[in-house]
């Protein structure tokens, strides 16, 4: 009977994270493509920048050139989708989740310090401004309250949305011209841009950097995250 309790406590450990590491790396992998090809996909398939990635930068480049009902449910959407992953990681593995995020980003790990110390002070304005993966995984690790924590998120996701798109239609004749070069040079600029990315990918893959890994990968360094103290 033991051995049986043992072996469902296990087994619900591995689902658990596999639920959490499979959409973490599709998220991850989708950024990187988002990336590496951005100017053939600014020019072919606008709209699959909003759902690939969140960038300010790319949002805005994107409002020009899809319509306006488009633009606002995929850019609100993907991260309101994402933002409760991030948190019930969070609130599942609290510290070793921090500390596993901050491994892998290796050289930047100064922004989850940086935001952690900030979260103390501040955590409401930062799920507000910006609802991503480690202020999301501080909401949980910190046991914010989900309805807070999520409404914020809401608030915030829609007010910069709406703020892009303004901003974007503002400039819309310098970004549609820019949009214009990159779609006559996009089989010059994109092998650039990709080879970018494969670069720096190569050299996080030699620092395991990278959250493409196996279940007992995770597990294995989730266990060994929450042995390492805070900032």
């Amino acid at each position: 009977m033991l051995e049986t309790t043992i072996d469902d406590d296990a087994r619900f450990s591995r689902t658990r994270l596999t639920l959490f590491l499979v959409p973490i790396t599709a998220v991850f992998v989708g950024a990187q493509v988002a990336r590496a090809i951005w100017p053939t996909l600014l020019t072919e398939a606008p709209w699959t920048l909003l759902v690939l990635s969140s960038n300010t930068t790319r949002m805005l480049l994107v409002e020009p050139l899809v319509p306006i009902g488009v633009f606002f449910a995929l850019a609100i959407a993907r991260p309101l989708v994402l933002a409760p992953l991030y948190y019930y990681f969070g609130r599942s593995y609290g510290n070793a989740a921090l500390r596993w995020g901050e491994r892998k980003l290796g050289s930047n790990a100064h922004l989850v310090h940086t935001s952690e110390r900030l979260f103390k002070r501040f955590s409401y304005l930062l799920v507000a401004w910006s609802p991503h993966l480690f202020v999301c995984v501080m909401a949980g690790a910190t046991a914010m309250r989900f309805r807070a924590f999520y409404a914020l998120a809401v608030v915030g996701t829609v007010v910069k949305v709406t703020i892009v798109y303004f901003l974007g239609d503002l400039l819309r004749e310098p970004l549609q011209d820019f949009a214009d070069f990159v779609g006559k040079y996009q089989w010059y600029i994109t092998p650039i841009t990709f080879a970018i990315v494969a670069i720096q990918l190569w050299r996080r893959q030699k620092r395991d950097e990278l959250p493409i890994e196996t279940v007992d990968e995770f597990e294995q360094e989730l266990e060994e995250a929450a042995t390492e103290p805070g900032p």
